[in-house]
């Protein structure tokens, strides 16, 4: 099976599972209260980003120091 068989297949099941769990209104307002609930807020969101700037800022310092 092929890479692209596999990411084909991959996405149709994605798509089925996204059209069943929004047809039912009422697993539907869970799920969007579950996502509301697990957002990052102020602070908390303001360090998230810090920390995954400064891990991306000091990745691609060692990709340019690493490579010749």
């Amino acid at each position: 099976m092929g890479s692209r068989s596999l990411i084909l297949i991959l996405l149709v099941l994605l798509a089925v599972i996204g059209i069943y769990m929004g047809s039912d209104p009422e697993h539907a307002a869970r799920m969007a209260q579950v996502s509301r609930d697990a957002q990052f807020t102020g602070e908390t969101r303001q360090l998230v980003l810090l920390a995954l700037a400064l891990g991306l800022g000091g990745f691609i310092v060692y990709l340019t120091m690493t490579r010749r």
